[in-house]
């Protein structure tokens, strides 16, 4: 377990942290600091002792929510991950695994036990909350009842959920000009602007462009730029393109 922790201002520096007594917001430091390395702390009660505090000040971390309390008297501090991050070389997985598993993770880094559409099960083992954050944007809508709660992340699961394929700008690209989504979507954009012939027009003389082969044949135009997103290349075309003179959207984006 690691010996050094931290509290963040995030934290701390909220009217809820600050409106309690001193004496618990001390208590609290104290369990931060004894906390384990997912944050669970097996005895808060030998702490209260420890440093004079009241069995009142630790009933306050929990009504203010500072604290999540399980039945056998392990509590974990609740702010955890906003607090802390521990290095993958020296964290140490709790103990409290059926603990742990019972908890869900906000996108604040907050721990939490509702499993609601803004947070998702705590995953095993040490993980990133920026890792956690593009798992809970790339959630679907509705995963079905039994998807959380019965049904925890493993790390495995979680990771497949991570890595969820988000397209490249070359793979929008390639998309647009085999006339894909990116194309259907660009055009259906453009004809909120302009007649279907000088977007249909335009389109084409941007892909004869870039779609023109090397003296070997072997790549396109647009295959040889170092980058090609082809939202701001097609933007920039359509802004310098004759045909949209004089078009107050022509400006904006369309992808």
């Amino acid at each position: 377990m690691a010996q050094r922790r931290m509290t963040s201002l995030e934290v701390i520096d909220t009217d809820a942290f600050l409106d309690m007594p001193v004496s618990s917001q001390l208590l609290y430091f104290h369990l931060n600091a004894r906390a384990d390395d997912d944050g669970f702390v097996s005895n808060p009660k030998k702490t209260v002792r420890m440093i004079n505090a009241g069995t009142d000040d630790l009933k306050m971390l929990f009504a203010k929510k500072f604290l999540i309390a399980f039945e056998d008297g392990v509590c974990v501090i609740k702010h955890w991950r906003i607090n802390n991050f521990i290095r993958k070389d020296i964290y140490k997985e709790t103990k409290y695994l059926d603990w742990k598993q019972t908890l869900f993770i906000r996108s604040n880094g907050a721990y939490t036990l509702k499993n609601d559409e803004r947070a998702i099960p705590v995953p095993t083992g040490h993980f990133r909350i920026e890792d956690v954050n593009v798992a809970l944007t790339e959630r679907q809508p509705r995963l079905g009842k039994d998807r959380l709660g019965k049904d925890r992340l493993d790390k495995d699961r979680l990771d497949n959920l991570i890595k969820k394929e988000i397209p490249s700008p070359k793979e929008k690209a390639r998309d647009f000009f085999s006339k894909g989504e990116v194309y259907k979507n660009a055009r259906q954009k453009l004809l909120e602007i302009a007649s279907e012939q000088a977007v249909d027009s335009e389109l084409s003389k941007f892909s004869d462009y870039w779609t023109e082969k090397n003296s070997t044949g072997t790549k396109e135009r647009w295959q040889m730029q170092k980058t090609f997103e082809v939202e701001k290349r097609l933007g920039t075309w359509l802004r310098n393109a004759s045909k949209f003179t004089g078009t107050k959207s022509r400006g904006k984006q369309i992808v």
